[in-house]
């Protein structure tokens, strides 16, 4: 099983695609659902936070560290707003 290790984290490549693939069909699903940009932004926000929450949380090697808990929150919170920010980005140029 090939994974990417760093001193506080442990990705496992394998769950990692399976959990973009998953991610990738909502985004798709989504977008040809939705014709626009600025809905599917703010759509694709919740996926994102849970997707990256999962990720984050089932990689930690460190379960019992407050900050690092919180960290991943902030660091899932804010992909997610950004995700919404693209798509409202989009929507403003055209898209």
């Amino acid at each position: 099983m090939a994974s990417f290790t760093t001193s506080s984290y442990r990705f496992d490549l394998t769950r990692l695609s399976v959990a973009l693939l998953i991610l990738g069909v909502i985004f798709i699903t989504a977008r040809l659902s939705i014709g626009d940009s600025l809905t599917v932004g703010y759509v694709m926000v919740i996926p994102v936070y849970v997707f990256l929450s999962a990720v984050l949380e089932d990689a930690r090697l460190v379960k019992h560290s407050r900050v690092h808990a919180w960290a991943e929150t902030l660091a899932a919170l804010s992909a997610a707003a950004a995700c919404g920010y693209t798509g409202y980005q989009l929507w403003i140029s055209g898209y």
